[in-house]
């Protein structure tokens, strides 16, 4: 992924047949055809694989205004990866300098201590609090999740399995309840949780970014915390970190790097959360909760066919609990990990159909396993909850 000319064919796969026009959300909202995933792919090979056209401020803002959401890669007949192809030319262009030198550094700094612990976490709420940052993101927890909980979480009764805990920077640092949830579900349900230590970031923000070498880092630290860990599976409640272990840690890493047969290894493990509890089953049978509920799903969930209907399966198993569907739960929210932040108007524009199709559900919890969306979306749905799916199942056990 480091590098654009193992692409080359790939590329050339593209007939321009236009199936991503219908799910490009940035097309969708702007209809500027220069935007689809075909146009990108032509100009990335003309500017930098074949150098007939210079480097342009409007090449970079086509190249940027991808929200890397795969929804193209999954619907492309010839299976081009046109995530990955936009992250190497990104890495090529800005070379890890995307941003301003004191944006990279604290970008680093929030990867590597997944969100800020200590005194960071202390300013970013004094700086939540003085309105110096997106009103989307939430204030950082008084109490990240590293701090409630450590090692092992015992099952509650004889464990039938033993799954490695990664916990990704959201739910650390803003969405605990989400961690809690999780160890909670899991335990009921007689697995063993260890929560490995040394755990950073998973490396998604630095892909957006087209920063590779932060990527490999953050890998370089990962995986072998998590391939050394003696489980069955590898648990992540965000679809983003579990992507980024199933489908790109090892692409990220030189073929010849002794790092990636560990990174191999261990996206054979990896699981999203409620996907693993659907697959192995419940032991512990939900009580009643009388609570109607949508399903927002991620855009990032394309690395396991089974994700999307998980949720779905798995409360399905609870009692009068409800499942209003959306028209469209596939349907990107806008977010994009720090998108909403560059492109704010276009995102927002992206949010606003989104939001009117959850209001004509009339439901008050909308789900989603993705805590970029249920940031951008909270703020605008001011009369309702988002959380994540494992939240609802606990809150049916009573845990």
């Amino acid at each position: 992924m480091h590098d654009l000319e193992p692409y080359r064919d790939m590329m050339a796969k593209c007939s321009h047949c236009g199936l991503c026009q219908a799910t490009c959300p940035v097309y969708l909202e702007d209809f500027l055809q220069t935007h689809l995933a075909r146009a990108r792919m032509d100009l990335i090979r003309a500017v930098l694989l074949e150098g007939e056209i210079p480097v342009t401020k409007r090449f970079r803002e086509v190249l940027d205004r991808c929200l890397l959401c795969t929804n193209c890669s999954r619907t492309c007949p010839a299976g081009v990866p046109v995530d990955e192809i936009i992250a190497a030319a990104r890495n090529q262009v800005y070379q890890g300098k995307r941003r301003d030198p004191v944006r990279r550094q604290l970008l680093r700094r929030f990867m590597n201590q997944r969100g800020m612990k200590g005194l960071m976490g202390m300013a970013g709420s004094v700086a939540h609090k003085m309105g110096w940052t997106p009103e989307e993101l939430p204030a950082p927890a008084s109490k990240p999740f590293e701090k409630r909980f450590k090692g092992r979480i015992p099952a509650k009764g004889k464990a039938r399995a033993r799954v490695a805990y990664f916990v990704g920077c959201a739910t650390n640092t803003l969405y605990p309840d989400t961690g809690k949830a999780v160890i909670n579900v899991l335990a009921h349900n007689d697995i063993e949780v260890l929560i490995p230590e040394g755990q950073v970031c998973c490396g998604m923000p630095a892909l957006a970014e087209g920063d590779l070498p932060l990527v490999q880092e953050m890998m370089r630290k990962n995986v072998p915390v998590l391939a050394g860990c003696d489980v069955d599976a590898v648990v992540t409640d965000c679809t983003s970190c579990g992507m980024m272990f199933k489908a790109k840690a090892a692409k990220t890493l030189p073929e010849d790097d002794p790092l990636r047969p560990q990174a191999e290894a261990l996206a054979e493990k990896v699981w999203e959360v409620t996907d693993y509890l659907n697959q192995i089953g419940l032991t512990a049978e939900p009580p009643p909760l009388p609570e109607s509920y949508t399903y927002h799903i991620p855009c990032h969930r394309g690395w396991t066919p089974t994700v999307d209907d998980a949720p779905r399966n798995l409360l399905g198993k609870i009692p009068e609990a409800e499942l209003i569907e959306l028209e469209n739960p596939d349907k990107c929210c806008g977010a994009g990990g720090t998108f909403f932040m560059d492109f704010k108007e276009l995102a927002a524009d992206i949010r606003t159909g989104k939001l009117a199709d959850i209001r004509q559900t009339g439901a008050k919890t909308v789900l989603t396993q993705c805590p970029a969306c249920r940031s951008f979306l909270r703020t605008q749905f001011e009369d309702g909850q988002v959380t994540h799916p494992i939240v609802l199942l606990a809150k049916a056990y009573g845990i």
